[in-house]
């Protein structure tokens, strides 16, 4: 066991990767191969936190009682006694064992963590190295709208067998977020400069908006996090400035950005505020979904109308389409593709807290903690998930929310050097 465990740093870095990877970029949902991958990956997990637990059986004790599983674990029954029996409104899309190898997968990499106080951030930083070229990879075989990129035709890609282009936005945030401190703070450019890059442009071909728009306020909080004076922090404001023009510029004037992301954030701009509803734009489906919540969310504010019963309802019917591509319109029910309000609507304000006190938690924390390190990257965390949660609901589809609040409690509990 000493051999293993002189490489516990390595193996840990591979099987955090592989938890992540099987989970957010093979998924669970779209045949046995995909299903038998995260078990596999997680069985890993498991006998690797076993064996951390054999040689270290306090800290597995503090990994496993703490905060951050109490929320876990409170959300996910949460969750399961709605989804599993019904309450509320009926409907089919609950499912146990999609939910177990969501949030499992996201508790085994935190138990993995509380092992690793001395070289958290290494641990990261790697299995984000690791996970981003991958997902390129699984995105180039199982997206074909590559193929009309090439052609020099512009489209959103990077979808992979887990979800959409804008779920692996998401992904490789999150990925990037421990890369840019590395990049930012530490200046180890040769060992995390290539994986940026690529994490970066991938986003930026995904035209999600809600990752591409945080990266900007990503780099304003590592940049100012940098700063040991005034005069550093007047140059890195210029330097955001800059950036932040540049990159406005560049989405605005060059023919294929505009195509992918900047056409996106002139519909988001313009229908924002509007009473008269675009229903084949994604920003104009929402306006309408949030006009629907609005009127409907007080006739159950507590304890809510049930699992995902927003598209249950006839008045979810707010994605205009054209049937067989023919010219006749339709409308089909839809969720809310918004965190906030799937959670408002289906638990109610009782569920709303129940699963952002930790979020809050984690932010007030970190805000009296001397851990630069945490600091920054739980704030650079949170910022970027007040855009995802806008942009999708992430509280039972995605293992993306658990990991990052999970790793963020675990970037608390660091020792600081």
């Amino acid at each position: 066991m000493d051999k293993i465990y002189k490489h516990k740093r390595l193996i840990s870095i591979i099987i955090v990767a592989a938890i992540v990877y099987a989970r957010c970029d093979l998924g669970i949902a779209l045949g046995m191969q995909y299903v038998l991958a995260n078990v596999l990956a997680n069985a890993l997990g498991v006998a690797w936190c076993l064996a951390l637990f054999v040689k270290d059986k306090a800290t597995t004790k503090k990994a496993l009682l703490n905060p951050a599983m109490a929320w876990a674990l409170a959300f996910s029954v949460l969750v399961f006694i709605y989804g599993h029996f019904k309450l509320g409104v009926y409907t089919d899309m609950y499912s146990r064992q999609y939910h177990i190898l969501t949030v499992v997968p996201a508790i085994l990499i935190m138990v993995i963590l509380f092992h690793h106080k001395e070289d958290m951030l290494d641990v990261i930083s790697n299995a984000g190295c690791i996970v981003i070229p991958l997902t390129l990879v699984t995105s180039l075989l199982f997206d074909p709208v590559w193929k009309q990129l090439f052609m020099g035709n512009a489209y959103r890609v990077g979808a992979t067998p887990a979800g959409t282009c804008v779920d692996t936005g998401n992904l490789l945030l999150i990925m990037l977020i421990p890369l840019m401190y590395q990049l930012i703070i530490n200046r180890k450019f040769k060992a995390y400069l290539w994986a940026a890059i690529l994490a970066i442009g991938q986003i930026f071909a995904s035209g999600s908006k809600s990752s591409v728009l945080p990266i900007i306020l990503v780099f304003a909080v590592m940049l100012l996090g940098a700063a040991k004076d005034k005069k550093t922090i007047r140059r890195n404001i210029i330097i955001l400035v800059i950036i932040a023009v540049c990159g406005s510029v560049a989405v605005m004037v060059i023919p294929a950005l505009y195509s992918i992301i900047g056409e996106r954030i002139v519909e988001m701009i313009s229908g924002v505020g509007s009473t008269e509803y675009d229903l084949h734009t994604s920003t104009g489906q929402r306006m309408a979904v949030i006009a629907a919540v609005k009127e409907h969310f007080w006739e159950h504010p507590i304890f809510g109308h049930g699992f995902y019963a927003f598209k249950q309802m006839a008045y979810s019917q707010l994605e205009e389409y054209r049937p067989n591509d023919g010219v006749e319109i339709a409308y089909r029910n839809i969720h809310t593709h918004m965190n906030y309000l799937e959670l408002l609507f289906s638990f109610g304000i009782f569920g709303f807290v129940m699963y952002y006190w930790f979020p809050v938690y984690l932010i007030i924390k970190s805000f009296f903690t001397k851990n630069k390190m945490a600091k920054l990257i739980i704030f650079s965390f949170m910022i970027s998930f007040v855009f995802m949660d806008l942009g999708i609901d992430m509280f039972y589809k995605y293992m993306t929310p658990y990991y990052t609040y999970l790793v963020a409690y675990c970037l608390l509990k660091q020792e600081d050097k």
